[in-house]
């Protein structure tokens, strides 16, 4: 729950400049992953086209009553200064759209997982070639600024 709601509130509070956020260690851990790790995914990609995503700490079961059953993390993200894209409404839902459809068949190259996306897996070739993306490349591979690059070579068909 916590990450959709905090992805809500950068996209709703232009104003918002910093959070730092209690979660369970393992969303902490996806939310600061980067490109090429294991753990990184949709939370990752979504969160850094806001701003820079850090761990920022640890909190130990033992500071809470009844003591949980899991670790807790603090994640930091600082919105940029100066965004490096677009981040009006319109863009962050092109872009998201092309996250969600690179991670729903996570193990399918870029070609094959976006081609619903794109209409086929020729357009999708095609427009992952024009954004300077390798189309046998995979999802877990791409940092927020390639996502944008290819939500801007088309919308959903």
């Amino acid at each position: 729950v916590a990450v959709p709601v905090l992805l809500h509130l950068f996209s709703e509070l232009p104003s918002l400049r910093t959070a730092l956020v209690m979660v369970q260690a393992e969303v902490a851990d996806r939310l600061a992953a980067t490109p090429g790790s294991k753990i990184y995914g949709v939370p990752s990609v979504k969160a850094n086209f806001f701003g820079r995503v850090r761990r920022a700490g640890s909190v130990g079961r033992a500071v809470f009553w009844p003591v949980p059953k899991v670790e807790s993390g603090l994640v930091r993200i600082d919105r940029y200064d100066e965004p490096p894209w677009p981040v009006d409404d319109a863009t962050r839902k092109r872009v998201f759209a092309v996250v969600d459809a690179a991670f729903a068949q996570r193990r399918k190259t870029l070609r094959a997982a976006l081609g619903g996306w794109a209409g086929s897996s020729a357009e999708a070739e095609r427009r992952l070639v024009a954004a300077g993306i390798e189309p046998s490349a995979r999802g877990e591979t791409l940092d927020a600024a390639a996502f944008v690059r290819l939500a801007a070579q088309g919308s959903i068909v």
